[in-house]
């Protein structure tokens, strides 16, 4: 996907949504200049203002990765399957309540982000020396 095509998704999905360009740039805390540049490809994207975007559309940000009428459940699969996902994390993707399991949690990571950001903070200031995996 290139980044005029992901402009021109959000675009889509925000007129869908009945909302304006600066709706959405309130929403996603940017200006509506830049909501502008990015749906016409003229801006590029980082991904933490995509994942934003993709929140305040109520879309996951694989969503704009996607072509019409693919399945991110379905791409999973195939990717495990072409680049030999090992053992238990090759049968895993195949499972349909791993794969739920695994959109939910990141839905959650998205909502919670800076709780975590937080939380890894903390346990890394503790004794100066970090022993969280989190770090």
């Amino acid at each position: 996907m290139t980044e005029k095509q992901i402009g021109l998704k959000i675009n889509k999905l925000r007129e869908q949504q009945g909302m304006t360009t600066t709706d959405l740039a309130k929403r996603v805390g940017i200006s509506q200049a830049q909501i502008s540049r990015l749906e016409n490809g003229k801006q590029g994207f980082r991904s933490a203002t995509l994942a934003r975007i993709a929140r305040a559309l109520g879309v996951q940000p694989v969503y704009f990765y996607l072509e019409e009428g693919q399945d991110a459940s379905k791409l999973a699969r195939e990717g495990a399957e072409i680049y030999g996902a090992p053992g238990k994390t090759g049968d895993a993707l195949k499972s349909p309540e791993f794969r739920d399991l695994i959109e939910r949690a990141a839905d959650v990571y998205l909502n919670k982000r800076d709780s975590f950001d937080k939380i890894a903070q903390a346990v890394r200031s503790v004794g100066g020396e970090s022993r969280s995996p989190l770090a």
